[in-house]
């Protein structure tokens, strides 16, 4: 709750490993550079950070996990996940109505999407890693320019679970083979 708090400057080479709980929560920040050794973005860690619209992850990043609500209803426009990560949580980007491109590698470790995770957001396409294999409860809810989503061609997606693709722009979708529950 830094009302004043609008730059935060962390140089690339710094040791810095984890981001916890609510550190730039209710701030004022613009921008951000998470450098490559932070594996966690903890919960709440930019909550409701209405000014911030860049965060910048290198493609080396070790993140390993994006916490419930860590960008919750913040500005950003664009947001990469590194391959390292293995599970988006439940509300990380929630509401985060500005944001429209999500960019998730084809070698990517992602292999869960939890509850919410990209709720309301202003994404036009998203691409389904081969590692996940569950996609939770209204994770692309309320996505209404969402229009295209790829699924890896070795994907071993097996659960879509209810109100995933609700209130989206989605006209053809392509069920991948191993899915063995659609709620």
């Amino acid at each position: 709750c830094c009302q004043n708090l609008k730059k935060v400057e962390i140089p690339k080479n710094s040791n810095l490993q984890t981001i916890e709980t609510g550190a730039f929560s209710n701030s004022k920040i613009e921008e951000i550079y998470i450098p490559s050794k932070v594996s966690i973005i903890g919960e709440c860690s930019f909550y409701y950070c209405h000014n911030l619209l860049k965060v910048v992850i290198p493609t080396n990043s070790s993140l390993q996990t994006i916490e419930s609500h860590a960008f919750y209803r913040s500005s950003i426009i664009e947001i990469f996940i590194p391959s390292n990560v293995t599970k988006i949580c439940e509300n990380a980007f929630y509401e985060c109505r500005n944001l429209r491109k999500v960019e998730i590698p084809a070698n990517s470790n992602l292999q869960i999407i939890e509850p919410r995770a990209f709720y309301s957001t202003n994404i036009t396409k998203i691409f389904i890693p081969s590692k996940v294999s569950k996609i939770c409860e209204s994770a692309f809810f309320d996505c209404k320019n969402l229009t295209n989503v790829e699924f890896a061609q070795n994907s071993n997606l097996q659960t879509i679970e209810k109100n995933v693709f609700s209130i989206t722009n989605i006209n053809e979708i392509l069920i991948p083979s191993k899915v063995s529950k659609i709620c």
